[in-house]
């Protein structure tokens, strides 16, 4: 074809999002159940007599992706043929943002969302194993994410179906920046190997660059084979050592010391996850009496005043999602944020958002009764919590600057209440 088709097969093309040698990327849209779609055609698929690499390589995505149905892996939805040219209608991403985005030091993603994407990706390519599907090409560049964040593994031209040989990509294939060592030696390839690839993602993602990187190819493999990249939590000392070792079992050269499934994998992210809710922060006292200084609720407390707070109080930090407490809850202590926002809801209703500096939890605390709304962390948030009477641990000038923060907290809620009744009310 010379030029962009109007239509391919019973699709509407309506523009273009990419091109290479392979051929071309069109946005379309299924006029039949009203949705858009991708639609990849080859546009060299006629060398070799009609078998060339790239008729190859749709055969073998089609055939692979197509048997696969995973919320993680981009879906494939047909197949065919257009003027002797192969063609492939996917699931359509806006925007075509992948984790190639967030592999830089400048643009890397908070921890939460890394561990999240990874996860998914993981859970993935477990399923595909399962299914009888080895990716060989894991990579950022072949990981979408939605505009919710949801991951998408995509790109199976050169995956291997095993027991299957019909169109199957044969040789020395994949990225070699994250090519496991069994297919930097071209031996034979496991599930295990698109483990090791998706740990050099996981890698790059934490540290803005690659496990292993040499200027030429034959040094690159070289590394690949015999060499152990920085630990993660040494060239990122606030990253958990946990995950430090979960990168490293991902990246053993060894396949007995590698994880042996995606699901061995999650089981990990899931734990490590779990850890880090509500885990300590490590500050020093001064760095602890600086950071309260500077919130809304201690304003106007001393620097003594402060570090009787201080030594009462525990730091935590609450990833993305976290329920800090629920309605009904039996607990008697307040919050301050010190970094962050959760949203406050009754009943399932979303009533607010407060941001650092604010206090949560303080009727509870005062009245010693349950938990009245539910409070959820927005984003990696970190608290502080005190669950003592101040009138045990506070000295007399502390309870009086206690009880004036209580009264300005209680007096601003209420009045905002009243404005909401008001509005509700007109």
């Amino acid at each position: 074809m010379s030029r962009d088709p109007e239509k391919i097969g019973k699709y509407d093309v309506v523009d273009v999002l990419g091109k290479g040698a392979m051929g071309v990327v069109y946005r379309g849209h299924d006029a039949y159940v009203d949705r858009p779609v991708a639609i990849k055609l080859a546009t060299n698929a006629d060398s070799d007599n009609g078998e060339g690499m790239a008729r190859r390589m749709f055969i073998n995505e089609a055939r692979s992706a197509g048997r696969l149905d995973h919320p993680n892996i981009l879906k494939v939805y047909e197949a065919g043929e257009e003027d002797g040219q192969p063609y492939m209608v996917m699931e359509y991403i806006a925007g075509g943002d992948t984790l190639r985005n967030y592999c830089k030091t400048d643009t890397l993603l908070p921890l939460p969302t890394v561990l999240r994407i990874i996860r998914q990706a993981a859970d993935a390519l477990d399923y595909a194993h399962r299914n009888g599907v080895l990716h060989r090409d894991i990579k950022p560049a072949n990981i979408m994410l939605t505009k919710d964040g949801v991951a998408k593994i995509g790109d199976f031209g050169i995956a291997r179906r095993i027991g299957v040989d019909q169109t199957q990509i044969v040789g020395w294939f994949g990225s070699p920046l994250y090519m496991s060592p069994e297919q930097a030696r071209d031996q034979e390839i496991t599930p295990q190997s698109d483990l090791f690839s998706l740990g050099s993602v996981l890698y790059e993602m934490l540290v803005g660059a690659p496990p292993f990187a040499a200027k030429g190819l034959t040094g690159l493999i070289h590394k690949v084979c015999n060499e152990d990249p920085p630990p993660v939590h040494e060239l990122r000392p606030d990253l958990p050592e946990q995950l430090s070792r979960i990168v490293k079992k991902m990246l053993e050269k060894e396949l007995h010391r590698r994880y042996k499934t995606g699901a061995e994998l999650v089981a990990d992210i899931d734990a490590l996850v779990e850890g880090m809710k509500n885990q300590p922060i490590a500050l020093t006292d001064e760095e602890k009496v600086m950071r309260m200084s500077e919130l809304a609720f201690f304003a106007g407390f001393s620097k003594g005043e402060l570090k009787e707070v201080m030594k009462v109080a525990t730091w935590r930090r609450m990833p993305a999602g976290t329920t800090i407490f629920s309605e009904g809850d039996k607990e008697r202590a307040f919050y301050v944020l010190a970094d962050g926002s959760v949203s406050i809801t009754i009943n399932n209703v979303r009533l607010k958002d407060l941001e650092a500096g604010e206090c949560i939890g303080e009727m509870e605390y005062l009245a010693n009764g349950g938990r009245s709304a539910t409070v959820t962390s927005n984003r990696d948030t970190m608290v502080l919590r005190v669950e003592r009477d101040f009138k045990e641990w506070a000295s007399l000038p502390c309870q009086l600057r206690m009880n004036k923060a209580f009264q300005t907290v209680l007096v601003d809620r209420l009045r905002e209440t009243t404005k909401a009744l008001a509005r509700a009310l007109h």
